[in-house]
């Protein structure tokens, strides 16, 4: 068992990881898509979307730490919203909608460690249901404050965060395959 400082800094370590890894695709996203941008904050491609499912899978309760930081930094500092309102539930359903997806995939798919039991198709069932999750929580939020809902940038963010993750996942795919040792002798053979 490891010893309490141990697994806290650990912990620490996966929060700085996914805030990192978030900010520094979100800025990579906007040199590449910006073009694709709705609205502030609205993309109908964007990157670090995978980097939320990923950290959740991954880290756990230590991803969503640091996505819901990451998010407030950017809504707050990057993105300036002038209603605070929208940049606090903004970070809240960009880290509680994939946290909420790994938390049903766990439950649905009897995760283990070490992901036990995350097939390829059960992922991309994952990837979907994060990509709808969070743009949905953040729409919820935006009709419980306004009444209303923008049905355009509702369909960007599910769009933008499920190409998002499809091209993280795919990434992170071919990078492992690249270091995975066996495909390497093989490729000697």
């Amino acid at each position: 068992m490891p010893h309490p400082k141990q697994s806290v800094v650990k912990q620490l370590g996966h929060v700085g990881i996914t805030v990192i890894a978030f900010l520094g695709l979100n800025w990579i996203n906007e040199l590449l898509f910006i073009g694709f941008e709705h609205s502030s904050g609205v993309n109908w491609i964007f990157l670090p979307a995978g980097i939320r499912l990923l950290a959740t899978l991954l880290f756990g309760f230590a991803g969503f730490v640091g996505l819901l930081l990451a998010g407030f930094y950017l809504n707050f500092q990057h993105f300036a919203f002038a209603d605070e309102a929208r940049a606090v539930y903004g970070a809240i359903a960009g880290a509680g909608g994939p946290y909420l997806a790994y938390l049903f995939a766990k439950h649905w798919f009897d995760l283990g460690p070490r992901l036990r039991n995350l097939t390829a198709g059960r992922l991309l069932f994952t990837g979907l249901l994060c990509g709808v999750m969070s743009p949905a929580l953040h729409h919820a939020f935006m009709w419980a404050q306004t009444g209303m809902v923008d049905w355009t940038a509702l369909t960007a963010m599910v769009a933008g965060d499920i190409a998002g993750i499809l091209a993280v996942l795919y990434i992170a795919k071919g990078a492992i395959s690249l270091t995975d040792p066996r495909d390497v002798e093989s490729q000697l053979d």
